[in-house]
């Protein structure tokens, strides 16, 4: 069989051009004809759309004899999906076959999250805008020989003084207050520029070939730096200008979604043998007072002992804490311009009005929390929707052939409903050492970009969702099951401590440890798999769209579960509900506890010294009222926004439809918050736990509604025409049956503003609606009749327990006119049918 690579617009003129001037979806085709006084074309649909969804193919972003090619028919499809499978793409453990060997020599990302099955379907994110905010890249290297990978240039005065380096007892990588900068992801420094490359090359790393390439092979890429190495300090060091200026850049380029995986974890000086002053006591002569804390899957309490603790919520709080303090005035990072801004408000100011989402490391030191820059929400709730944290999976192995979540990484924790885990050992990557050099890459560093990657291929997959509701699709559409399909992630598994590392969670819920799982391109091209608050689809960009996934309510209760748990506790309890503090926070009495420590790089710093009369040995600890007041705030802060959350119904599943058009549901619905029609068309080919309500566009379809349907204006058009079907095929070639009966659980309503549609094909095939409730007839009947008909047949368009009222000037035994024959309509013992009276002349097989 010949399989040419073959533009999705060339498989939907094959279709017969169905997309054309939207034929084959129109909500309402002209050939209806209305029964009421009114005349004219009753078509609800102006939607002039040429084209599906998709973008032209991924083999158009590849290189001349790819044999990746896009599937245009469901035969096609696990062909075309192992022709993406070349060496470069990968395999599932990261061992080439033709290498005998145990070291990882290929990538592994790309199988781990099913990338192939969205290149078959022609998604590789063409069209959609990255962004990157790293150390730079190595322009000339092979893999970045594309203009789909550009820098953004962006100028700035810095408005304070620092070091961005905090890794040795003296900070290093200094900047100034008055100095200019420039924010240029092609300018960085040869010496800082190797993280970046390697974080590029699993987003952007072009097809060619060769060594590997990156998930989001067809996206636009932007690449902003961080005026450092990878040295640059997590901790609040930075100055709010330049990370607001170097991000808004991004932004303006028009990146949707932006990687973050830069930096070096805060340290400490080694608890053990220091103490929270900075003095040294000798080997050991600070254990017994030392804040101890074993890692999550560490063996000894020692090996954390010059990494911050991040543990419990007191710890990921003191970092809360210390960023206030030093962004403050009397802080180091203090800029009266931005009194209280951080460099991580500044990230949040540069994106939350354009919606974008920022991705980041969680970190890679074996805590229980990801550290505070990828937790910023649980402290400023309103950022989550635009926020997601990654943790790490180590890669397939002979001993254990089953992804791992990654032991010694920072996990889910206190997160966890924004986290996903995804490869992070020997992801293989571009090398910064020369311009032909890959290699593999290991921590939540390579991690995050995968989860980037995987946000670009999803959004050139529905382009008419923004970056905040690709991020709700990707989170669940995460995988969390073993390759049985049955197990979850981890059983059986442990880690060198002897922890179990098995998801905990039950189905349908994020995970204490991974979060809601490894990302999944192939269940996310079939829709979202739950809503996670009310969605509104607004099908403006595009004629079709098919989701097949089963959608859910299961994770938004538990949350608003959760949420109202916790906003309970707060008002009885207040700041106590987050029980005790830091031993970096003094005492009431302004006394150190026992167990304070000292961070690294504070003691020599000449800044600080200055600051604090040098006496810099206090400056990492919080004064109990800061520590109150600050509590207090964010505590305050999560309150409001779950009051918010209750008070606006945002803990309820729902969907709105808007725009011309058309979306099929085929999957089995459970969320209940009800769905609205405003614009287009919706069709139900599956079932559907909510009741429907019509207020503008068409419903239509062959599947069950459990409730009611309430069309109180727009069109009930029950079926979907064989012509629908196959172009529903065009978008994921899922299989749709087209059918002619739409069921309801509930009443069906009929409004003075809306109408029902019934296509007439023969004296046995014509659409109808079936409901176990009433019927309330009020508004219009539209008759699209295809066929000539046999005089005498009754057709029962519309059954229920009872009928109440009828259509709009047609009362019982009227005739009416449509498509070349009378009808008499009748609405007893709660069936309301047409008795063909007779074909008039010019009546045939076409229906005309």
């Amino acid at each position: 069989m010949n399989m040419r690579p073959t533009s999705r617009r060339q498989f939907v003129q094959r279709l017969g051009g169905t997309f054309a001037a939207g034929a084959g979806i129109a909500l309402f085709p002209a050939a209806f004809a209305s029964a009421s006084s009114k005349t004219g074309p009753t078509s609800a649909s102006d939607y002039t759309g040429s084209g599906p969804a998709s973008p032209q193919g991924c083999p158009q972003c590849s290189y001349p004899g790819d044999p990746g090619f896009v599937a245009t028919r469901p035969g096609e499809f696990d062909a075309a999906r192992a022709s993406w499978e070349t060496p470069e793409y990968g395999y599932y453990t990261g061992h080439n076959p033709a290498n005998p060997g145990t070291a990882v020599d290929s990538p592994w990302q790309l199988a781990a999250v099913n990338a192939s099955t969205a290149y078959a379907l022609g998604y590789c994110g063409r069209g959609v805008k990255l962004g990157m905010m790293d150390s730079g890249y190595r322009v000339t290297h092979e893999g970045f020989q594309t203009g789909r990978i550009a820098p953004v240039r962006a100028e700035g005065v810095y408005g304070t003084s620092g070091f961005g380096y905090r890794n040795a007892a003296t900070p290093a990588n200094p900047f100034t207050a008055g100095q200019r900068f420039t924010v240029a992801g092609d300018q960085a420094r040869e010496s800082d520029y190797g993280h970046g490359t390697g974080m590029l090359g699993v987003t952007s790393g072009i097809r060619d070939g060769k060594e590997q390439h990156g998930i989001a092979f067809g996206s636009k890429m932007y690449v902003a730096q961080t005026g450092g190495s990878d040295t640059q300090s997590h901790g609040p060091f930075h100055d709010y200008v330049f990370w607001h200026t170097a991000n808004k850049a991004l932004v303006d380029a028009g990146a949707q979604v932006i990687n973050s995986s830069w930096g070096s974890y805060v340290q400490t000086i080694d608890r053990t043998r220091f103490d929270g002053l900075g003095n040294d006591l000798g080997v050991n002569g600070n254990i017994a007072n030392a804040y101890q804390l074993r890692g999550k899957d560490s063996a000894s309490p020692t090996a954390m002992a010059t990494i911050i603790p991040n543990e419990y919520l007191k710890d990921l709080e003191y970092q809360y804490f210390f960023f206030k303090k030093s962004y403050s005035e009397g802080g180091i990072q203090y800029n009266p311009k931005y009194p209280g801004r951080s460099f991580m408000e500044a990230i949040w100011d540069a994106i939350k009005e354009s919606g974008t989402v920022n991705v980041r490391s969680s970190g890679n030191n074996d805590w229980s929390n990801p550290y505070y820059r990828p937790a910023y929400p649980f402290f400023n709730p309103l950022a989550e929707k635009q926020w997601i944290a990654v943790g790490g999976v180590q890669p397939p192995t002979d001993a254990n052939p089953e992804y791992t979540k990654q032991f010694g990484y920072n996990e889910a924790g206190l997160a966890k409903w924004w986290t996903v885990s995804t490869p992070s050992n020997s992801v293989r990557t571009t090398n910064s050492g020369g311009d032909t050099n890959y290699s593999n890459s290991n921590g939540t560093s390579p991690a995050t970009p995968v989860a980037t990657a995987v946000m670009g291929v999803l959004l050139s997959r529905y382009p008419n969702m923004d970056a905040k509701q690709v991020r709700e699709l990707m989170l669940t559409t995460a995988n969390n099951k073993m390759s049985d399909g049955d197990r979850f992630l981890g059983t059986g598994q442990t880690s060198p401590s002897g922890e179990s590392i098995a998801w905990t969670a039950p189905d349908g819920l994020p995970d204490a440890r991974w979060g809601w799982g490894i990302p999944d391109l192939a269940k996310g091209m079939y829709g979202p798999g739950q809503f996670l608050s009310p969605m509104t689809y607004n099908m403006d960009k595009t004629p079709l769209d098919v989701w097949s996934n089963d959608i859910s309510q299961i994770a938004i209760k538990e949350r608003e579960r959760e949420d109202l748990e916790w906003l309970a506790g707060y008002k009885k309890q207040g700041t106590a509900y987050a029980g005790e503090f830091s031993p970096n926070v003094l005492n009431r009495d302004g006394t150190l506890s026992e167990q304070a420590f000292m961070l690294q790089g504070i003691l020599a710093d000449p800044h600080i010294q200055e600051i604090t009369d040098g006496h810099p040995e206090l400056y990492d600890k919080i004064a109990h009222e800061d520590a109150v007041k600050w509590r207090k705030e964010w505590m305050d802060a999560r309150a409001a926004y779950i009051q918010n959350n209750i008070d606006n119904n945002l803990y309820t599943a729902s969907l709105t439809k808007q725009g011309r058009g058309t979306l099929i549901m085929t999957g089995d619905n459970t969320y209940k918050g009800g769905t609205t029609v405003e614009g287009g068309k919706l069709s139900i080919t599956g079932s559907h736990a909510s009741s429907i309500d019509v207020k503008g566009g068409t419903l239509g379809g062959t599947g069950s509604v459990a409730g009611g349907i309430d069309v109180d204006r727009g069109v009930l058009q029950p079926g979907l025409s064989s012509r629908e079907a196959a172009s529903a095929v065009s978008i994921t070639l899922t299989e749709v049956a087209p059918g002619n009966v739409l069921k309801a659980g509930g009443d069906v309503t009929i409004g003075r503003a809306g109408r029902l549609a019934i296509t007439i094909s023969g004296d046995h095939d014509y659409t109808s609606l079936r409901a176990a409730g009433d019927l309330v007839l009020h508004g219009e009947l539209a008759l699209n009749v295809r066929a000539s008909l046999t005089p005498g047949t009754v057709l029962t368009i519309m059954s229920g327990d009872s009928i109440r009222g009828n259509f709009h000037s047609l009362p019982e035994r009227r005739t009416l006119k449509a498509g070349h024959h009378i009808f008499r309509v009748s609405y007893r013992n709660g069936d309301v049918t047409l008795t063909v009276v007779r074909r008039l002349p010019g009546a045939g097989s076409d229906g005309v």
